[in-house]
């Protein structure tokens, strides 16, 4: 199943700055629809309490009658472009309509103004209208009360100002996002230039060029990816040239035995001799026998490679008893020479975190290099020392030893001590390291308190409950 292609950059930056923008400008909108709402309001509301105004200084009494003057240019303040319609009436202090509409209706109890004037809305005639009412008392008039001034009008020039107001308003703030953006969208593409110039780079290499990249080539924020990226190009070196170093030290090492085996089966078949084909098949058999285990070796040291086995599964292992197994399996072996092959288990299980499979292997080849290397009839002891945090291994011969110049050298691939006899291909003490390194174990060798042979020594961490411990140095 195909995954989805990752999106562009730019285009992602882009969205994440933009959406903010637009969700600020939909709030903004309906805070600027408010207020050009307010503003509208407030320019018509003016006009209506001048127009009354207008209206009221022509209002007067003629012989004892209230009678209104209309100025018709008090009406004419509010006239526009906008097919609205304006009203007015003046109502007597008996509550008498002197002149206008009979209908429109007065301010409520509660608005009824008890100063000079008041602003109120209400539904007149099946539509919203805007009403100001305005006190104006006449002095001769018989009763106390005011004359009240109304006039009113629908909403439709109020509606146009304020959508007016609103549309330029937004019209402004959209024109600055998309100025924003394309001055983002430029700052993006001018900014990412380096990364730009990085892939160009990395794409013009030649398929073998893992060489890292500089860091100071693009912006800092990059720059951990970069150092993440040249650690993971420098482990697959690692193990590229591990696996070069393989295939040249299998075909060197395996090389020459074959051809001494074909050698062999070759001159075997032209002297036709049962006796010599006899003794050529066992020679051939012992052949085989060495090559089996230097291609067993050889395998186990390119699955040992420390740089390879990241992903290998770890469980909590007893290495005691891995000892105690190995020791048994290795007992042959012994006898064979005539070597005491001892154990000495620690008090308490020794737990350590690892892979079972590659410890067990690093125990065989300790031990079987011991017996190798040891001397007839000798002795090799394979014992546990605990310490705080630690688990240490330790396997010790009494045979010739390892000169302290050669010890550094011993970890080598297929090292061998000069003028040594015994059979082997140099690739035990390596496969240690190897496997050691990958669990985080610390060798070291060192010439036993006899004074003859050799000790080497594991110290691997022991498990602990608690994710976050960490050992202190071993013994």
């Amino acid at each position: 199943m195909f995954s989805k292609p990752a999106e562009s950059l730019r285009l992602q930056l882009l969205r994440w700055l933009l959406l903010p923008l637009l969700i600020v400008l939909s709030i903004n909108a309906w805070f600027s629809n408010r207020a050009a709402v307010a503003v509208a309001n407030m320019a018509f509301d003016r006009l209506l309490m001048a127009s009354a105004e207008a209206i009221a200084e022509d209002v007067e009494v003629k012989d004892g009658e209230i009678a209104v003057d209309l100025p018709y240019a008090a009406l004419e303040l509010l006239e526009s472009n906008i097919q609205e319609r304006i009203f007015y009436r003046v109502v007597a202090p008996s509550g008498k309509t002197v002149t206008g509409y009979d209908d429109l209706p007065l301010p409520r109890a509660d608005e009824t103004p008890q100063l000079d004037s008041t602003l109120y809305a209400a539904r007149y005639r099946g539509e919203a209208i805007h009403l100001v009412a305005l006190n104006k008392r006449l002095y001769g008039a018989g009763p106390q009360a005011p004359v009240i001034v109304i006039v009113a009008e629908t909403g439709e020039a109020r509606d146009a100002l304020s959508h007016q107001i609103l549309t330029e308003g937004l019209t402004r703030q959209s024109v600055l996002i998309l100025a924003s953006g394309l001055l983002v969208w430029l700052g993006l593409v001018r900014g990412l230039r380096p990364l730009n110039r990085l892939r160009s780079s990395i794409t013009q290499r030649a398929p073998s060029d893992l060489s890292p990249i500089d860091p100071a080539e693009v912006q800092t924020e990059v720059r951990p990816l970069i150092e993440a990226l040249n650690q993971h190009t420098a482990r697959i070196e690692r193990l590229l040239s591990g696996r070069q170093r393989f295939i040249s030290d299998a075909s060197h090492q395996m090389r020459t035995p074959l051809s001494e085996m074909r050698t062999q089966i070759e001159y075997s078949l032209r002297q036709n001799q049962p006796e010599l084909s006899h003794r050529t098949l066992i020679d051939v058999h012992a052949d085989v026998e060495r090559l089996a285990r230097l291609l067993s070796q050889l395998l186990l040291q390119a699955r040992s490679d420390p740089d390879g086995l990241p992903g290998v599964r770890r469980d909590r292992v007893d290495l005691g008893d891995l000892a105690r197994e190995t020791s048994l399996e290795q007992v042959g072996a012994a006898r064979r020479k005539a070597i005491d092959l001892s154990f000495e288990p620690a008090p308490k299980p020794a737990i350590v975190l690892g892979n079972g499979l590659l410890l067990r292997e690093l125990i065989a080849n300790l031990i079987d290099n011991a017996i190798t290397h040891g001397r007839d009839g000798g002795s090799v002891a394979v014992r546990l020392v605990l310490a705080e945090g630690w688990v240490t291994l330790e396997v010790e011969d009494d045979g010739p030893g390892i000169p302290d110049a050669e010890r550094d050298q011993v970890f080598e691939r297929f090292h061998r001590l000069a003028g040594t006899t015994a059979p082997g291909s140099g690739l035990g003490l390596s496969i240690v390291r190897d496997i050691g390194l990958s669990h985080g174990a610390r060798i070291d060798l060192r010439t036993p308190a006899s004074g003859r042979g050799l000790c080497v020594r594991v110290a691997l961490p022991a498990a602990r409950a608690e994710a976050d411990a960490r050992p202190t140095t071993p013994i």
